[in-house]
């Protein structure tokens, strides 16, 4: 089974030129949306507001998504992205906080896992210590689950002491953990280092990195219809899930894993990527040993 876990949902408004968007949200709940149109039966799980969580359990049965969240007092937040001229703004709201009976809840929930993949990606409550992540990573591992970690700041950096098996930065994130400018080989020497057996690294425009011990491998982007780069990452994490849990070798891991992403900018807002669209691009995505 593929368990996503979002921690901080969201109901997602996209605003652009011509329109403006509503839809489930969070990067958990982005990557199961990814993951059923793969063809795969994930479960969401995480924290979600009383006040109007009902909004996101019933996107979530609308798609055929199981779910099984932990409610907490306070609402779903709303994140606003608005694109300008090919340009990504987002205002994210803050979301409820969370009590230790909360916290309690989801790591009962999480213990009864054994031998899944699990996707932890996004925030997290923000009264939440910075260690959270690395604690349920630690937990996870303790029955053989396989783990992708896909966040930001002190909770990426705390959480990588407990070795995840995949983690995906992206340029920004990586170069802000390694606190160095935007240097590729520099980024591939570093990240080589980390002790992490696969780190894919997006790049936006320039494509993707994946780092598999010695071995790196990059990925060009395709030419691409840009409609939205809202939710690329997390199409790339749901196809690197997908691939775990289908024991593709690697090549065929990244090939996947850039499709997806080229599908997703072509989609408008945080709507998901058609399975069409997805394996035109998986026809015409090269994979490159990096020298």
């Amino acid at each position: 089974m593929i368990v996503t876990l979002t921690c901080n949902p969201a109901i997602d408004k996209t605003v652009s030129k011509n329109e403006t968007l509503f839809s489930i949200g969070g990067k958990g709940i982005n990557v199961a949306k990814v993951l059923k149109v793969l063809g795969e039966e994930p479960l969401c799980t995480g924290f979600l507001g009383k006040e109007n969580g009902k909004i996101i359990t019933d996107g979530l049965e609308e798609l055929k998504i199981a779910n099984h969240f932990i409610e907490v007092d306070g609402k779903v937040r709303t994140n606003t992205k608005i694109i300008e001229n090919d340009q990504l703004t987002e205002r994210n709201e803050k979301g409820p906080d969370v009590s230790e009976k909360n916290v309690r809840q989801l790591l009962d929930c999480l213990s009864q896992f054994h031998d899944d993949i699990i996707v932890i990606s996004g925030s997290a409550p923000k009264n939440l210590k910075t260690d959270f992540y690395g604690k349920i990573i630690d937990l996870l591992k303790q029955n053989n689950n396989k783990v992708i970690l896909d966040c930001d700041g002190e909770m990426f950096a705390r959480a990588l002491a407990y070795r995840p098996d995949v983690i995906k930065p992206n340029e920004d994130e990586i170069c802000r953990y390694l606190g160095i400018e935007y240097n590729r080989k520099r980024i591939i020497e570093e990240c080589a280092k980390m002790d992490i057996p696969l780190i894919c690294i997006s790049l936006g425009a320039e494509g993707s990195i994946f780092i598999d011990g010695d071995d790196v491998y990059e990925v060009r982007p395709q030419k691409v219809e840009y409609a939205s780069a809202v939710g690329a990452g997390d199409a790339m994490v749901a196809a690197m899930a997908y691939g775990m849990a289908h024991s593709l070798n690697l090549l065929e891991m990244i090939q996947l894993a850039s499709a997806c992403a080229s599908a997703s900018v072509e989609t408008r807002g945080t709507e998901t990527p058609a399975y069409e669209r997805i394996m035109k691009h998986l026809k015409n995505t090269e994979v490159n040993k990096y020298e």
